[in-house]
C-alpha cells in the first residue's frame, strides 16, 4: 500500500526507525506485510479474560431454529435426502476410503482436543467447557431421538440403516466449537475441515441422512452457544509480548507498553512512548476483531443509523480501512491522530499505530472548554466534510483536545469517504450533542450558529435524535439527566426557528379495547352467517389438526414483517436501519389490532420517519409509497394468476346481487374528480397542496432508484410468498392440499377485498372472505372455516404479542 503524502516513505519491517518517524518530525507509512509462518495452537494466553459475545447468542438462536423445522420432515427421508445421499454415494469409488478416514477423524480430532486442555499448563477450564459442551449435546441428542439406547448406537454404528439425529456428528462436532475459541486460526481451520468431511462421510455410509446430520450439527453448536454463554470465551487478542514483536516487525520502537482502560469489543486498545517520550495508540485487530467487528459492524448496520461502519471481513481490510479515511482527512487539512504505521504482523494481527498526544473532550473539565475550543472543534468537522467524509460515530471519546488546546478527531474506523447529505447532518447533530455535554451552559448554540448559520443549524434540527446518537453519548446524556428535547429546542431557537413537531401517537385506551370486543362479537355473527358453519363444527376440524404444521406457520408468519421492512426501506432515501423499521413493522401489528383504526397506524409511521429526520409530508409520503406499491404488487400477482389459467375458481354467491359499476361507485368517482378541480383551481387551498407536495418530493426520488424499486417490489413480493407459505401450511394441518398458485390467488383476493372494507383490521369480514376462497378451490365449507380462523390467528391476532415489545423497544430507544 502506497503512502498517502509526499512526505511519508514506505518502511520495511525490520529497519531501523527513520528519525522522520515517532522518534523524530512527526511521519507517516504503511509497513508492508512479512508472512508469518508460525502457528499458535491456542490463540490466547491461559489467564486472558473471557466475555459473552452477541454471536453465541445468535449461534444458539440459529441452532434452535434449524432443529425445530427440521424435526418437522425428519426422521422419515425426504426426496432431497434421497437425491444428496445418491450424489455422495455416486462420486468415484476412490474416495471410499475418504469417507471411512472422514468419519474415523470425528473421534480422533476431539481427543486430540481433550489431550490438549489435559496437558496444557493452566487450562482445566478449557477441560470443564469441553465436557460439559459434549454431555449437554448428548443428552439433546438422546431426547431427540427416543432414549440413551438409540444415543449409543447412533455412536457405534459404521453404516446402514442410518440412524436421526446423527449422534456421533453431534458430539465431536459440539466439543470442536466449544473448543474452537481458544484455537488458533489454523487449527480452528483444521477443526472445520474435520466436521464438513465427517458429516459428508457419515452420509456416504449410510450412517445418517443428511437430515440427520443437519440435526447433530444444530444440536452441537446450540450446546457450544450456551457453554460459551454460560462461562464466556476468550477473545484471540495477542498479549503483549505479541504485540511488542509485531511493533518490532513493522519498525516502531515503543516503551511502556499497556493495556489501555476504554477496550472497544473486538479490538486490543494498547498505549505506549516513543524513546522520546511521544504517546501512542495502538490498535490491534486480533482473531476476534473479525468475530466481533464484523458481528459488532452487522448489528450496527441493522440496528444503529450511521453509527457502523463498512462490513469488512479481514484484518487487513479493517486497518486499511481506517488508516486510509485518516490519511484521506489529514491531507485534507483535519486535524487528526497522525498515523505512525498500519499492517498485518505477528500471526497475522492487524495493527494500527497512531500518534496520541493530547486527551479526549470528555476527559476536559467543562471549566477547560473555552470558546475557541468549540469553535475549533467546529471548524475541525467542517473541514472533513468539506473533504467529503462522514465519520459516523462523533462523540466524548472521538474528540481530541491537543496539548497546544486545538482540536483533533480520532478513530475513523466507521468513517465513509463518500458521505451523503443525511450522514453530514448526522455528523453535525451528534457533535451538537456531545458540545452541550461538555459545556455548563449555552455556549455550545452559539458555538453551533456561528460555525455553520441560522439555515444549516436548522436542517440539523429533525437530526437530533437519540437514533443519530452513538451508545457513549445516548449514555452521557442518561448519566447528565440532559434532555435531548431541551437541546433540541434551545438549538432551535438560537437559530431562530420552531423545532419540529412530531406526530402524536395514539394510546391504548378503555374505548379501543370495547371496539376490539364488539368488532370480534360482530365478527362472529358475520362469519358464521357468511360461511354457514357453526362453530362446534370448526371446534371438531380444530381438534384434528396438525400440530407440526401449524408450529410451521406460526415460525414463518413472524417473518412477514421483515419482508415489509425491505419494502418500507425502499421507499425512503433516509439512512436507516433494518433493524428499527423491523421493530416498526411489529409494532404496527399491536397497533393494528391494540387501537383499530388507520389514523393510528398512519400516526406511528409518521412519528417514526419523523424521528429519521423526515419533514411530516414527506414521513407521510414514505408511507403512502409503500402502500401504492403493495397495492400494485398485490394486482400483479392476481393479474398474473389468473392469465396464466393456473387457477379455477367457483365464485357462486347464490343470489348475491353485485353491482361493480353501480351508483355508488358513479357517485365515488365523481366526488373524486371535483375534490381535484378546487385543488387546482382554488388559490387557496391549491397553495398549501402545493406547498405540501414540494416538501414531499424528496421522498418521491426513490422512484428513480431501481435500488430503491427493487427493495419496494421484492419485500412486497417476498411478504406475499410468506403469507402464502403460512396459509399453506395451515391447509395442510387440516389434511388438505393447495397449490402456491392457488395460495397466492386466495390471500390476495381476500386482501384487496379486505382493503377496501370499512371495517378496521378487517375483523369478521378477512375471515369470511378467507373461508369463502378455500371454499372456491374445493376445501370444504367446514374445513375451510376452521383454516381461516387459524391464519387470521397466526398473521393477526397473535402478532401483537411480539409487537407490543417491538413497541416498547421503539419507545424506550426514542424510536417513537
Amino acid at each position: 500500500m502506497k503512502p498517502m503524502d509526499d512526505q511519508a516513505a514506505t518502511k520495511a519491517p525490520g529497519a531501523p526507525a527513520s528519525p522522520d518517524g515517532p522518534a523524530g518530525r512527526r511521519g507517516t507509512w504503511i509497513a508492508r506485510y512479512k508472512p508469518d509462518l508460525s502457528v499458535r495452537f491456542f490463540s490466547s494466553s491461559a489467564d486472558a479474560s473471557r466475555a459473552r459475545r452477541p454471536t453465541d447468542l445468535i449461534l444458539f438462536l440459529l441452532a434452535a431454529l434449524t432443529l425445530g423445522l427440521v424435526s418437522i420432515a425428519a426422521p422419515n427421508p425426504t426426496a432431497a435426502d434421497e437425491r444428496f445421499t445418491k450424489l455422495i454415494k455416486d462420486l468415484p469409488g476412490l474416495l471410499g476410503w475418504l469417507w471411512e478416514v472422514a468419519s474415523d477423524l470425528l473421534f480422533l480430532w476431539p481427543l486430540v482436543l481433550l489431550v490438549a486442555a489435559i496437558v496444557a499448563s493452566r487450562r482445566l477450564f478449557l477441560l470443564r467447557d469441553q465436557l460439559l459442551g459434549t454431555i449437554l449435546a448428548a443428552g439433546v441428542t438422546a431426547l431427540v431421538a427416543g432414549g440413551v439406547s438409540r444415543l449409543v448406537d447412533g455412536l457405534t454404528a459404521t453404516g446402514p440403516p442410518p440412524v436421526y439425529p446423527a449422534a456421533r456428528v453431534a458430539l465431536a462436532t459440539a466439543l470442536i466449537a466449544t473448543t474452537a475459541p481458544h484455537l488458533g486460526r489454523p487449527i480452528r481451520r483444521l477443526g472445520r475441515w474435520v466436521i464438513v468431511l465427517g458429516s459428508l462421510g457419515v452420509v456416504a455410509l449410510g450412517v445418517s441422512l443428511p437430515l440427520g446430520v443437519v440435526s447433530g450439527l444444530a444440536i452441537a453448536f446450540g450446546s457450544a452457544a450456551l457453554v460459551h454463554l454460560a462461562f464466556g470465551s476468550p477473545g484471540g487478542l495477542p498479549s503483549l509480548d505479541q504485540v511488542r514483536a509485531a511493533l518490532e516487525e513493522l519498525g516502531v520502537e515503543a516503551v511502556d507498553l499497556r493495556t489501555a482502560e476504554l477496550q472497544p469489543k473486538g479490538v486490543a486498545l494498547l498505549r505506549a512512548e516513543t524513546p522520546q517520550g511521544r504517546p501512542l495508540l495502538i490498535k490491534v485487530y486480533g482473531r476476534d476483531a473479525w468475530d466481533g467487528q464484523l458481528l459488532t459492524a452487522t448489528w450496527s448496520y441493522l440496528w444503529y443509523r450511521d453509527e457502523a461502519p463498512a462490513l469488512t471481513i479481514s484484518r487487513r481490510q479493517q486497518v486499511e480501512h481506517e488508516a486510509f479515511v485518516t490519511l484521506l482527512a489529514e491531507r485534507s487539512g483535519v486535524p487528526v491522530l497522525p498515523v505512525i504505521a498500519a499492517g498485518v504482523a505477528g500471526a497475522r494481527d492487524g495493527v494500527l499505530v497512531l500518534e496520541a498526544e493530547g486527551r479526549s473532550v470528555e476527559e476536559v473539565g467543562s471549566d477547560a472548554v473555552t470558546d475557541a475550543l468549540l469553535a475549533d472543534l467546529w471548524r475541525a468537522v467542517s473541514a472533513m466534510h468539506e473533504a467529503g467524509i462522514a465519520h459516523g460515530g462523533l462523540d466524548g471519546q472521538r474528540l481530541f483536545v491537543g496539548g497546544d488546546g486545538s482540536a483533533r478527531i480520532a478513530d475513523f474506523q466507521a468513517a465513509s469517504a463518500s458521505a451523503t447529505p443525511p450522514s453530514l447532518l448526522a455528523d453535525r447533530a451528534r457533535l451538537l450533542v456531545t458540545t452541550a455535554l461538555i459545556t455548563d451552559d449555552d455556549r455550545w448554540a452559539a458555538a453551533a450558529l456561528g460555525a455553520i448559520g441560522a439555515d444549516a443549524l436548522t436542517e440539523v434540527l429533525p437530526y437530533i435524535q437519540p437514533a443519530a446518537l452513538s451508545r457513549f453519548t445516548r449514555r452521557s446524556l442518561k448519566d447528565a439527566g440532559h434532555d435531548l428535547d431541551a437541546i433540541r429546542n434551545r438549538a432551535a431557537a438560537a437559530a431562530g426557528t420552531e423545532p419540529p413537531k412530531l406526530e402524536p401517537l395514539r394510546r391504548v385506551s378503555v374505548g379501543s379495547v370495547l371496539t376490539i370486543a364488539l368488532l370480534l362479537l360482530a365478527a362472529y355473527f358475520v362469519f358464521t352467517a357468511i360461511s354457514n358453519v357453526g362453530i362446534d363444527q370448526v371446534v371438531d376440524e380444530l381438534q384434528q389438526a396438525d400440530t407440526a404444521w401449524l408450529w410451521a406457520g406460526l415460525v414463518i408468519a413472524p417473518l412477514v414483517p421483515v419482508a415489509q421492512a425491505f419494502s418500507a426501506l425502499g421507499a425512503t432515501t433516509l439512512p436507516l436501519r433494518l433493524g428499527p423499521v423491523i421493530a416498526l413493522e411489529y409494532a404496527i401489528q399491536f397497533i393494528a389490532l391494540a387501537v383499530p383504526s388507520s389514523a393510528a397506524r398512519v400516526a406511528m409511521n409518521v412519528r417514526f420517519f419523523q424521528r429519521q429526520g423526515a419533514p411530516a409530508a414527506q414521513a407521510l409520503t414514505i408511507g403512502l409509497i409503500d402502500s401504492v406499491f403493495g397495492f400494485v404488487v398485490q394486482v400483479i400477482l392476481l393479474v398474473t394468476i389468473v392469465l396464466s389459467g393456473l387457477v379455477t375458481l367457483d365464485l357462486s354467491l347464490d343470489g348475491l346481487d353485485v353491482d361493480p359499476t353501480g351508483k355508488l361507485l358513479v357517485l365515488v368517482g365523481v366526488l373524486v374528480v371535483a375534490a381535484v378541480v378546487v385543488a387546482v383551481t382554488v388559490p387557496k387551498i391549491r397553495r398549501p397542496i402545493a406547498a405540501r407536495i414540494a416538501e414531499a418530493r424528496p421522498a418521491l426520488a426513490v422512484i428513480r432508484s431501481p435500488i430503491k424499486l427493487a427493495g419496494l417490489l421484492g419485500g412486497n413480493f417476498v411478504g406475499q410468498f410468506l403469507l402464502a407459505l403460512v396459509l399453506g401450511a395451515t391447509v395442510r394441518a387440516f389434511g388438505e392440499s393447495a397449490t402456491l398458485a392457488e395460495l397466492l390467488l386466495t390471500n390476495t383476493l381476500v386482501s384487496l377485498f379486505a382493503g377496501v372494507m370499512p371495517i378496521p383490521g378487517g375483523i369478521g369480514v378477512t375471515e369470511a372472505a378467507l373461508a369463502f376462497c378455500l371454499t372456491a378451490i374445493g376445501i370444504p365449507s367446514a374445513t375451510a372455516a376452521a383454516i381461516a380462523l387459524v391464519f387470521r390467528l397466526l398473521t393477526f391476532y397473535l402478532p401483537p404479542i411480539w409487537g407490543g415489545f417491538a413497541m416498547r423497544w421503539l419507545r424506550r430507544q426514542a424510536y417513537l
